[in-house]
Formats: C-alpha cells, structure tokens, sequence
C-alpha cells in the first residue's frame, strides 16, 4: 500500500508541479498586494484597492456602492428623510417631465445632502434643503468593475486567462491533483505514524530522509487544512469560469442589448419603502451612519439600499422593503447572471479563496498557505530529481516507477 501510494504522489506530481509553484507564487503576490494596501490603509480610489473590492456588491445595477462612496461624507445625523422626501418629489417629478425614475435616493454632493432620481442613463440631484434642482445629465459614466491595475495583472497570470480563456482548464486540472496529492501526502504520513509508533516513537516530527523531506512532512502536515479550504476554493472558481468561457464560445453574444428597464417607481409607494428600508437598517446596523439610501426596484423587488459610513468598513445593505428582510446578490428574479450557482456564491468562494472571508486571520493563513505551496513544490522538485539521478546512475532512467 504504501508503495502504491507514494507512486501515485509522484506520477501526479511531475505533471502539475511546475503550475502548482507558479500558482503560489502569483497568490502570494496577490496577498502581499492585499495585505499592503489593507494595513497602509490606502485609499479606496487607489486601483488596487478597487481591484480587491470589484464585483462583491453585486453585477451591473445592483451594484450602488462606488469609489466615490467610499470616500463621501455620510449624511447628517438626524436627516430628516421623510420630509425631504415630500419637498424634493415634486421638483425632480417637474424636472424629469414625465420621464419614469429608474431609482430615488440620497446622499451628499458638495458638502449638502441631496435627493437624486436616476432617469434614463443619467441623473436629476436636488439640493434637499432649498429643493433647487443641483445637476441634471443625460448618461453618467459606470465605473468599471475591473480596473487596470497591478492586483489584476497578477490575477489574470493566477488564473491564466493571460494565456486565452482555454488555459483555464490548467486550473481545474491542477486542482483536482492538488487535492489528490494532498490526500496521499496525509495518508502516507499517517502510515508512517502509525509504524513510529509501533517502534515506540510516536512523534509528529521525525528527520528520516533528509531535511528537504523531513521539512515537506511538517509544511504537509501543518498546512493541509488550510491548503485543502485554498484548492477547493480555487478549483469552485476554476470550474465557473472555465464553464462561463466554454458558454461564451459556444453561443457568443450578439449585438449588445440594453437590459430591460425597471419597473418605473410611483409616487404612492415611496413613503412605505422609506419607511420599512430605515427600520430594517436601524434593525441591522443600529448606529451606524448612512451614506447613501436609495429606493428602487430590482427583479420582481421593492427594495431599499443602505451604504453604511466608512471607508474601511463601509456595507451595502439590501432589503426587501415589502417584509423588511435582507436580501442577497442572487434572488429568484434577478436577472441572469452568467455563473451557474448565481452571483453571490462565486463572491463568496472569492472570498473564501483569498482568505478575507475569515478576517484578516484567513488573509494570514492564505499567505502562509501560499509559502507552504510554494515550498511543497520547490522540495518536491528537490526530492524528485536526487532520486531519479540516483536510479539513473543505476541504469534506470524511467521517470516514473514504484
């Protein structure tokens, strides 16, 4: 058995190895990028920061929280919303002429708080106060969700997409020996345990076979937990996008069509969704100041979102405003999004992957997961090449054997 076993470590070792160092390093770059702009708290329109943050508050519309969020004021403590609702209406209703509103909200501009309609592709803002109508635009301009940026060059070369869409069938593929050297790694270093023990040496550390393999079996044995929560994350994620690309090739787009619009917001409703979106938040997030509150429907939805005061901590908070309850990225209802298991489980093996979804602890444990990956496949190119080298000087030169 474990001859079987170690020949098997070895036979999936010297295909992926070279990609499962490459994969380390390129993660630990991206970490060392994470970990740097989070402790030195670099700002939310710096573009690394805006590569780690894109597309967890959702796709396309659903998606209110921006850069410009991040770093606005939070509205007055004690805003009256309710009243600046009935003075503002009328004005941005005149202002649009008839035009449908796609959304209604508030939040800062220029230091005052204002009531914002979304109209068409654009914008109609009302100083909430003198209720004077401030800004008015015809299309604004969307943040991209992936900007340029040094995080995303290394992602790209992470996810090999660098390569064309057809090399992410390499990440699937590593995955799946990854996860197999990993159960072998453990089931032959519980064998041997097991036999230690017998001799009465029941230790989880022992220096038999050099320091490069003593050193593979402690970095195996300490790193196999979170190593396993990194492969599956990665291979989730793999496996989505390389379905995503294989969907893409086989029915490409056509020309590009404007999603359907909303439906249009009346007046008679605003009051109950104002109402049921500042309890649920108050419910939630008691204390905490709001940025933005914007009233909208979304898929078959009513709904209310709050972006919470902060930069660092800042939420987008979403809710049904019929029965006051959170609501996700993916809802029976929304519109089709282009992963299989919807939008917020791929945010979510996002963050699971990168470690943030455990804190800044997970963001450490990745970062050591990277170093131990990186190590496990430096020493298994070590321990590979001495043995064959000396097989070879014995006349077999086979690159694998038994």
């Amino acid at each position: 058995m474990m001859q079987q076993l170690r020949w098997i470590h070895r036979m999936v070792t010297v295909p992926i190895v070279l990609f499962t160092l490459f994969l380390a390093v390129t993660g630990i770059i991206i970490q060392v990028i994470d970990l740097d702009v989070i402790l030195t708290h670099a700002p939310a329109d710096n573009v690394n920061v805006r590569s780690m943050r894109e597309a967890f508050d959702g796709p396309g519309a659903y998606q209110v929280r921006h850069t410009q969020d991040y770093l606005a004021p939070a509205l007055p403590s004690g805003f009256a919303y309710s009243d600046a609702l009935a003075r503002n209406l009328p004005v941005l209703r005149k202002a649009a002429a008839g035009a449908p509103f796609s959304f209604l909200e508030f939040r800062m501009a220029d230091g005052h708080p204002v009531a914002v309609a979304g109209v068409g592709e654009g914008h109609i803002a009302v100083d909430a106060a003198s209720a004077t109508v401030t800004a008015q635009t015809g299309k604004d301009e969307v943040e991209s969700q992936s900007p340029d940026s040094q995080r995303n060059d290394w992602k790209h070369l992470h996810r090999m997409t660098s390569f064309g869409d057809g090399a992410l069938i390499i990440n699937v593929l590593v995955s799946a020996g990854l996860l197999t050297l990993i159960v072998t790694g453990l089931w032959i270093y519980v064998t041997l345990a097991k036999q230690r023990r017998k001799i009465k040496k029941p230790i989880l550390y022992w220096s038999a076979g050099g320091t490069w393999r003593a050193l593979h079996r402690t970095v195996s044995l300490f790193a196999a937990v979170w190593l396993v929560v990194v492969t599956l994350s990665g291979a989730w994620l793999a496996v989505e996008s390389l379905g995503l690309a294989i969907n893409m090739h086989r029915h490409p787009p056509g020309p590009r069509k404007a999603p359907p619009p909303p439906t249009p917001l009346t007046d008679a409703e605003f009051p109950a969704m104002l109402k049921a979106t500042l309890a649920a938040a108050n419910r939630d997030a008691p204390g905490e100041a709001v940025k933005v509150l914007r009233l909208r429907h979304y898929g078959p939805y009513a709904q209310g979102v709050v972006v919470t005061a902060g930069e660092e901590n800042s939420r987008q908070l979403v809710y049904n405003t019929a029965n006051g309850e959170g609501l996700s990225e993916s809802e029976p209802g929304y519109p089709p999004v282009p992963f299989p298991f919807g939008w917020q489980a791929h945010q979510t093996a996002k963050s699971i992957h990168r470690g943030d979804w455990f804190g800044m602890t997970g963001r450490w444990a990745d970062l050591l997961a990277g170093l131990a990956m990186a190590y496990l496949s430096l020493s298994g190119i070590v321990m590979y090449v001495t043995m064959w080298r000396k097989r070879a000087d014995g006349g077999r030169k086979a690159l694998f054997w038994k």
